[in-house]
């Protein structure tokens, strides 16, 4: 009898638990305030902000063998660096424009193809850029990729991406496979969500560097913080900017920003921890549920 009331109460405990994620998520989800998205089935708005030469293509799916992210149609980069203003400086009110700092994601899907043929160590960066409190530049956070097939760093002596995160811009100030920025290797092709979060940790400002792969799986995540980032002199989004380009046509899909009131680094508190650790399992299954249905939202 006793084995079986205990058994009743784990049930119960992981239903709570279950119930709670579900409330969690939707209301993250009824929270998030997507100010921007463009998956560029019409156009190429927010990525036409900064002149022709930075202005990306737009291509049905299937162009060089690639299939869209989403859709019928995405982009490629230009070798000089596509760049966007994901619709326009903090949050839209334009630059110089002194904004409060919100919490806030951007995201942008890049396809990764391992069998390009590419040289060894040809090298990309993708740039999500902050503003300060007075609407004007602050910091860049950027995503250092290349594609090798030598024998040295992660995935040696296989065709791979090699991906790490820095503030800096390869070739000159950042390097790909730096062991000292805890490099990964990619090895399969297929479209990659590259994801920027930035929230408020304790008064400054800090960002997770997310990567996802189609199937909305974790891949590998850096959190960059400067303590001298103190949230009150920090603002809103500024641009995103493959700063760095050697692939030629790169292609990349469904473009994002949205505020995050309720931020994925902010984890709320559970009337137990071992009650958490049932919604931590649970919230795996969900795969990052709640990240892509604002996505969907915001193509919709």
């Amino acid at each position: 009898m006793a084995t079986h009331v205990q058994l009743s109460a784990i049930k119960l405990s992981k239903l709570a638990a279950l119930f709670l994620l579900s409330a969690i998520l939707t209301t993250r989800t009824a929270n998030s305030a997507p100010l921007y998205s463009n998956g560029f089935e019409t156009d190429i708005a927010g990525w036409d902000a900064f002149g022709a030469g930075f202005d990306p293509t737009r291509v049905s799916s299937g162009t060089n063998s690639i299939p869209s992210a989403s859709g019928g149609f995405h982009a490629t980069n230009t070798t000089s660096g596509s760049a966007g203003n994901w619709g326009g400086y903090n949050y839209g009110a334009g630059n110089a424009v002194p904004t409060v700092f919100q919490a806030y994601r951007t995201s942008v899907d890049i396809y990764l193809d391992v069998s390009g043929g590419w040289a060894n160590n040809t090298r990309v960066d993708f740039d999500s850029a902050i503003n300060n409190s007075a609407g004007t530049f602050k910091r860049d956070f950027i995503f250092n990729a290349g594609f090798y097939n030598d024998a040295t760093g992660p995935g040696a002596s296989t065709n791979r991406f090699v991906i790490s995160a820095s503030n800096n811009s390869q070739p000159g100030s950042a390097y790909a496979k730096n062991p000292a920025r805890d490099p990964i290797a990619i090895s399969t092709t297929g479209w990659y969500t590259f994801e920027h979060q930035f929230y408020d940790n304790g008064g400054v400002l800090a960002v997770d560097l997310n990567i996802f792969d189609s199937s909305n799986s974790l891949v590998h995540s850096w959190t960059l913080s400067d303590p001298a980032d103190i949230i009150s002199g920090i603002g809103g989004n500024r641009y995103g900017w493959f700063d760095f380009n050697q692939f030629g046509p790169l292609a990349f899909d469904n473009s994002l920003l949205e505020l995050t009131p309720a931020s994925a680094a902010e984890v709320p508190e559970p009337a137990s921890l071992a009650l958490w650790g049932l919604v931590s399992a649970a919230g795996a299954a969900f795969g990052y549920r709640r990240r892509r249905l604002a996505k969907s939202a915001g193509d919709a």
